[in-house]
């Protein structure tokens, strides 16, 4: 599955950045044409970064060497340096000058490899000790290496080559300290349709995606060229396959696909399960860039998104047969089918075993026609729950369905945290009108005397239909964890008013120990969570403000929980009287003192 996205580096510019590659541990390079910075991937803050001057540009993205633990960089496609992390002026490192040009740097293993322009590849040292020779290559004239990869298990190197008005050509080729003749070499292509991406595995598996979006596998190391592009696996539907995209590796059975969305203008991110050909997981983003920057390290997968890189986690595990459950949302079409059928021999003349209920359960059960059609539409793939929930209600946000989303919000059991913090937004920032005539509901009281002399009345800030809406959301389960990251989303407005209400729901009784299952209220536990997890998320706002209405709403929450844990505490007292009560033993008659009371339990505060 894919994680949630977040910002790594926020001053990337698409036309300045060159690439991101592996560091050392849970860190990743980053080079720009001016710059290489060192930035720590779980911390997202930059450790270090080494400049150039603007007419002596990085043309290529920086690698590590682990065997020397040094940093390589090519300059002006022609200069190679090496520096330690602790150099503070590249400038002044020693440069190395190649006459063949270089494309870039590649890492297999614990070696570096120079790849040349004109196709010729080389181990770092073997390049070094041979700089000032030409390097005859492999490319005829008018050809460049469009997609390059090296395969460390089998030691292959797979190239592709274009030339303008000519069909691709793909080589592949034995890693040696020495690659500069290929052994075999095919066209690459498809009737009718244009390679849009393109992705060798480690397992010398070769995926390639085509305008038509058919997405086939060829098997390097033991299928004859002349098969090219070898058989379909499969077709992919969730972005437009006509555009560029980015095919990277994530796991011997899984890949990423970042292109174009085909919902919107901006771009997505699929996650492939190779081994059974589906979509397991997606990630929307900002924007799409043509072709889409994107590279794999061991925390995620880095993305270019708009003027920032972004970081999308990833979780995948060996793929079974549990993998294709819930595949019924993406083959399904048409009317669904609550059917459950069973293959199960039965013997003659014996009774059909009956179906369990929950057997017959799918996605679409209990939900209304006009969600069940949604859910249809989206057509996201094998989708888990959570991942399904989040697509329905961004959608029914954007539309501002109220009653389609309570419904959702309802039937779904799982509905992660930030999809929580979504709809609330959405019914704080809906005026009350809106809300009335979309169901019924029980009326509140809007108005409460508190017991204690000189308090205030507590007022509740919502009328009772859009009470009863935000009371499904708070109803929901969810960890407190997860749902302190999303809470700082709400703005300070909603927040207050939010605070507002589940102090009234504790203070009025409206939310019970133990409420009844017909009635749409938080539980007195949930309500208190929620205020605590608020008054949390917020706390330096409320501390800093000036407002005297703040400052008396948030006195009463504090005066009235200071009675509850009051009241607690006498019944903790009487605790030891209700036990001999149970247990029918009689109290003594004699006492040991001539005062009026004494002392069981003694408090110092």
């Amino acid at each position: 599955s894919l994680s949630r996205t977040c910002v790594l580096c926020s001053d990337c510019h698409p036309r300045n950045i060159l690439g991101v590659t592996t560091y050392i541990k849970e860190h990743v390079l980053i080079t720009c044409k001016s710059v290489v910075k060192d930035y720590n991937v779980l911390d997202r803050r930059q450790e270090r970064s080494w400049t150039t001057k603007s007419w002596n540009p990085f043309t290529s993205a920086a690698v590590y060497d682990p065997t020397t633990e040094n940093i390589v960089a090519v300059f002006n496609n022609t200069i190679l340096s090496r520096w330690k992390h602790d150099e503070d002026d590249v400038d002044k490192v020693k440069r190395l000058i190649f006459e063949t040009p270089i494309h870039k740097l590649m890492v297999s293993g614990d070696s570096v490899y120079v790849v040349f322009t004109t196709g010729q590849v080389e181990d770092l040292a073997t390049a070094i000790k041979s700089r000032k020779k030409l390097k005859p290559g492999l490319l005829s004239d008018g050809e460049s290496i469009s997609y390059i990869q090296i395969i460390e298990a089998t030691k292959l190197v797979v190239v592709v080559v274009k030339k303008e008005g000519s069909p691709l050509r793909l080589l592949r080729l034995p890693l040696a300290e020495l690659v500069s003749s290929t052994t075999s070499s095919f066209t690459l292509a498809l009737n009718n349709a244009q390679l849009t991406g393109i992705c060798a595995l480690s397992s010398s598996e070769l995926i390639t995606l085509w305008s038509s979006g058919e997405l086939y596998s060829f098997d390097l190391q033991k299928d004859y060229l002349e098969k090219l592009p070898g058989r379909q696996h499969g077709v992919e539907k969730s972005i437009v396959t006509s555009k560029s995209s980015k095919i990277l590796e994530l796991s011997p059975n899984h890949i990423s696909i970042i292109g174009l969305d085909k919902g919107d203008e901006g771009g997505l991110l699929v996650l492939w399960d190779i081994k059974f050909a589906m979509v397991t997981s997606s990630r929307k983003l900002k924007m799409y860039h043509n072709p889409p920057l994107a590279w794999v390290s061991t925390e995620g997968v880095i993305v270019l998104d708009g003027g920032s890189l972004a970081l999308i986690p990833y979780i995948v595990q060996e793929s079974n047969l549990a993998t294709i459950f819930g595949t019924k949302v993406s083959e399904t079409q048409g009317i669904s089918s609550e059917d459950c059928h069973s293959w199960l021999k039965k013997a003659v003349g014996s009774c059909p075993e009956p179906v369990p209920a929950e057997a017959t359960q799918t996605i679409f059960s209990n939900k209304s026609r006009a969600l069940g059609n949604l859910i249809q539409s989206l057509n996201r793939g094998a989708l888990s729950e959570s991942l399904l929930v989040t697509d329905v209600m961004t959608h029914l946000i954007q539309k501002k369905d109220i009653l389609l989303l309570d419904e959702a919000v309802t039937s779904f059991s799982n509905v992660p945290e930030t999809c929580l913090i979504d709809v609330l937004s959405l019914y704080l920032q809906c005026k009350d009108t809106e809300f009335e005539g979309l169901c019924q509901c029980p009326i509140l009281q809007m108005e409460f005397e508190p017991y204690e002399e000189d308090a205030e009345k507590i007022l509740c800030p919502f009328n009772s239909s859009k009470a009863h809406f935000i009371n499904g959301v708070l109803q929901k389960p969810f960890t407190d964890t997860q749902l302190l990251i999303d809470l700082p989303r709400l703005s300070f407005s909603h927040a207050l008013s939010l605070i507002q209400y589940l102090h009234y729901l504790i203070t009025t009784g409206e939310a019970e120990e133990i409420p009844d299952n017909q009635v749409r209220v938080p539980s007195l536990c949930q309500a208190s969570l929620w205020l605590s997890m608020l008054l949390d998320a917020n706390y330096h706002q409320l501390v800093m403000t000036s407002e005297v209405s703040i400052h008396r709403h948030l006195l009463s929450c504090f005066t009235h929980i200071t009675n509850l844990r009051k009241f607690l505490e006498g019944l903790e007292d009487i605790e030891p009287l209700i036990n001999r009560i149970l247990e029918a033993k009689s109290f003594s008659k004699r006492t040991h003192s001539s005062a009026l009371y004494s002392l069981e339990r003694l408090i110092i505060s």
